[in-house]
């Protein structure tokens, strides 16, 4: 939206300096909308809060060009470019929103500042060239009257957006109430193709409408806050099963791996909770394995060495969950109690597409082994895939080539179909 907003605003201005005939202008707003389809071009390609700061910072800078080469005020007729800074800022702070970055703040920052200067003093420069005075009142008002429709436009967009989110989290809050979340259990297999384990997956099965996979609520549950309280659930119910798989034969040496946010680690009550969860069970706490991301490297470190060391010392282990997609937990990893790395399906799906590839699937895995961690490769869909991790020392498997998520009923019954196969082989 934001995008085309500023397509059809240069698209009219340069419509209008066409008939004026001013050239350097036309010519200005040819480069600007040339820059701009870049931006957008880098925002659908996945780079979506990276196109839309980059369009920030194209209009932003023509914006205070324009202000003080051709918005010249003078006795009577404001200048009024300026105005549209404002609704720069705006469509920065939602994008703000979709993803913190200081970068994103920083254009805000100075689109802000950048207004203030400009509506505070009239910044006239001997290299100014001002637009003829016969047309001034005119572009002058026009340009109020769009900045003031964006910006409004802008306001009604945050608004209807901030409506959806309240919806979403008023309904994310009645699931939890209601008992509406289901866990999903994907096999973890080893070597020889034997299962040894599942990974407990959250999702939200709506009365009526189906199954909701986490991509679509998790995001707006972290935002409200909500996901130690969802996190409590998950510990809960994944003890609960846990505790039924050890009264099965076909099951009973199977590990559960619960992945835990880092605002679900900080809580002050988590250890204690899964010390309480473990004796109430009677789960042993060795069969429980911990996933966590490296964003809980962004927060206390210190307490979240102390409170690992804790939960180890009582027999609980712990997994590092898409490792290789960031660089913070290299420096970690002798601090902390792992017993296995999980490899990012990015560098599983590389490691048959090219030497490269392989090459740094081959590196990641061997560093992982030489720490005497278990790796764990996720994301398997070929049995190539498989053969080639398997080659790189990989001793833990993950993905669909094996099975997709499933239903505890349907969980069992792949256990028991893997149990008899591999006894048959």
């Amino acid at each position: 939206m934001a995008f085309l907003t500023g397509l059809v605003v240069t698209v009219g201005w340069l419509a209008v300096f066409i008939v004026l005939k001013d050239w350097n202008i036309v010519i200005s707003l040819l480069v600007l909308g040339g820059t701009a389809f870049c931006c957008w071009r880098i925002a659908m390609r996945g780079n979506f809060s990276t196109g839309l700061m980059l369009a920030q910072l194209v209009h932003m800078a023509y914006a205070i060009v324009y202000c003080l080469l051709c918005d010249v005020p003078e006795p009577g007729i404001p200048r009024t470019t300026h105005l549209y800074l404002l609704t720069i800022a705006l469509v920065g702070y939602i994008n703000y929103q979709r993803r913190h970055t200081r970068v994103q703040m920083a254009l805000i920052v100075a689109c802000l500042l950048s207004f203030m200067v400009f509506s505070s003093a009239d910044l006239v420069f001997p290299f100014a060239n001002p637009l003829p005075h016969p047309w001034r009142p005119t572009i002058s008002m026009a340009n109020a009257i769009l900045a003031t429709v964006i910006l409004c436009g802008g306001i009604l967009a945050m608004h209807a957006d901030f409506s959806r989110r309240s919806e979403k989290i008023r309904a994310i809050q009645h699931a939890l109430y209601n008992n509406e979340f289901v866990l999903f259990y994907q096999p973890l297999l080893n070597a020889a193709g034997q299962i040894n384990g599942a990974e407990a997956l959250l999702r939200w099965q709506i009365p009526g409408k189906g199954m909701v996979p986490p991509s679509e609520f998790i995001p707006d549950a972290q935002l409200a806050g909500l996901m130690p309280a969802i996190g409590d659930w998950v510990i809960v119910s994944a003890f609960r099963e846990l505790a039924q798989w050890q009264n099965n034969p076909a099951t009973a040496h199977l590990t559960l791996s619960i992945n835990i946010t880092v605002d679900h680690l900080m809580k002050p009550d988590f250890v204690a909770n899964l010390l309480r969860q473990a004796e109430a069970t009677q789960v042993s706490p060795s069969r429980v394995k911990l996933e966590l991301t490296e964003s809980v490297f962004a927060t206390d470190i210190e307490t979240v060495v102390a409170k690992m060391h804790a939960l180890a010392a009582a027999g609980f282990r712990f997994s590092l969950d898409d490792f290789g997609t960031g660089f913070s937990s290299l420096s970690y990893l002798r601090r902390l109690p792992l017993v296995q790395i999980k490899i990012d399906r990015s560098f599983i799906s590389g490691a048959t597409e090219g030497p490269k590839g392989a090459v740094i699937a081959m590196n990641i895995a061997r560093m992982g082994l030489e720490l005497k961690l278990e790796v764990l490769a996720e994301g398997i869909e070929t049995a190539e895939q498989w053969s080639v991790m398997q080659g790189f020392g990989c001793t833990a498997f993950q993905g669909f080539y094996f099975s997709r998520p499933l239903s505890i009923s349907d969980f069992r019954t792949f256990t028991s179909q893997n149990r008899a196969a591999v006894a048959s082989a």
